[in-house]
């Protein structure tokens, strides 16, 4: 989301957060009866050249020969002896290290799980877009402020923890002047107040290095803490820095692949009603009708296997900041309801990339639209916003945004119209 968060990206620099140089954590020291699995988890779609090293199920495997397992082969290493030879066992636990400044107070409250009804989903900013001068007279707000659920959000993206090079989250204290995040017991008392509240990862200054499966546990390892602490609901994935395709959307490139190490290391170790949203940029999914590799489509297969195993809530596709697709590589414009139209029926029908079918429902769709003018490029008007959302007659889950501190600097323009639209 390339409109977002330049002072985050000030304010982590000059706290020496952002792009700081700490090096990759060691193992703890200590006797183990196993060792610690070092090699990359195995996994569907990827090219293994001969004597490449795996990770499956707590044991090391050694790839026999070069070889690729097509998606829905069943080729892992168990089945799969005479491309394989089995290593031993290895420890699959990832480090459990505490983040180093433990966050204030004790409180606890369930996972909610996936709101049942209609949603309104926003962006809750960690910073003070007023002081700065980007959307007074709205700066930042706690999260338990009752405007937010009056004007109808009933899901905030807690906007972003800052991720070291070493893969490292940090969510504290400090990372804006003035602004703190909201403690354990605030987020019980948000919680109860009826909203869903899930952790944003990325965005357009908070990257992680995709290339490195050590610093996507690192990011597993760090993460955990904060959101179990925190009482998180979710994790919203909204990476959009290092993400590329292979160009052979049945071949997971390596960046794909810690993608999802890192989604399947966060929700392995998190209750089964834990949510799951993403939120990329139209070039990232329907702009594979384009052509697929690079950027273009990369997150497909990643929407793909948790749009068909059930664990996505919904898509929060960005409808702004560039061009829109459509299933037969079309082009619109953004802010119109030809595009908003288009690319959502074409991800409902479903999106076919060299004959694999990429298909999410009506009703795992929430498309992301900016809640006011200077928010993002494409800014629909409350007009053009119900124009879009009656072209489905209900059947969507409900609508994104960014952010909720715009909205609040506009007088909740956005959100009035969208609760009134899903008759809430």
């Amino acid at each position: 989301m390339n409109r977002r968060v330049g002072v985050v990206l000030a304010s982590a620099i000059a706290a020496g957060l952002l792009f700081g140089s700490a090096g990759l954590v060691a193992q703890a020291g200590g006797s183990s009866v196993q060792a610690a699995c070092t090699a990359p988890a195995w996994a569907e779609g990827v090219a293994y050249a001969a004597g490449a090293k795996v990770s499956y199920q707590s044991r090391t495997y050694q790839a026999r020969s070069a070889h690729t397992a097509p998606p829905g082969s069943g080729w892992n290493p168990i089945a799969a002896p005479s491309l394989w030879l089995d290593l031993g066992a290895c420890d699959s636990t990832p480090p459990t290290d505490p983040p180093t400044t433990p966050p204030p107070g004790n409180a606890t409250c369930a996972v909610k799980s996936r709101p049942a009804g209609k949603v309104l989903h926003g962006y809750w900013e960690n910073w003070d877009g007023s002081s700065n001068g980007v959307h007074p007279p709205f700066g930042w707000t706690p999260i338990t402020d009752s405007r937010i659920g009056q004007h109808g959000y009933n899901v905030i993206n807690a906007a972003f923890p800052v991720i070291l090079s070493d893969g490292t989250v940090k969510w504290e204290d400090g990372m804006d002047a003035t602004v703190k995040v909201a403690t354990p017991a605030e987020m019980c008392a948000a919680k109860a107040a009826g909203q869903t509240i899930l952790l944003s990862i990325g965005g357009a200054t908070a990257g992680i290095d995709l290339s490195s499966s050590t610093v996507a546990d690192r990011f597993v390892a760090t993460v955990v803490p904060i959101l179990k602490q925190y009482n998180f609901d979710g994790i919203d994935i909204d990476i959009e820095t290092g993400l590329t395709g292979s160009g052979n959307i049945n071949q997971l490139s390596a960046s794909q692949a810690n993608l999802i190490r890192i989604i399947d290391g966060v929700l392995a170790q998190m209750p089964s009603n834990f949510g799951l949203t993403m939120a990329p940029e139209t070039a990232y999914v329907t702009g594979g009708s384009v052509t697929y590799g690079s950027i273009w489509g990369s997150y497909l297969p990643i929407i793909k296997k948790y749009a068909d195993n059930g664990r996505l809530w919904w898509l929060n596709m960005q409808y702004y900041n560039g061009s829109m697709y459509g299933c037969s590589g079309d082009s619109y414009s953004a802010g119109t309801v030809q595009g908003f139209v288009a690319q959502t029926t074409c991800l409902n029908n479903g999106l076919v990339i060299q004959g694999v079918t990429i298909r999410v429902p009506y009703d795992k769709q929430v498309p992301g639209l900016p809640a006011q003018s200077g928010a993002g490029g494409g800014y629909m008007t409350p007009s053009l916003v119900s124009q879009s959302w009656n072209s489905f007659n209900g059947q969507l889950k409900g609508l994104m945004t960014w952010s909720i501190n715009w909205d609040g600097s506009k007088n909740w323009t956005f959100a009035d119209n969208v609760k009134a639209l899903q008759g809430r």
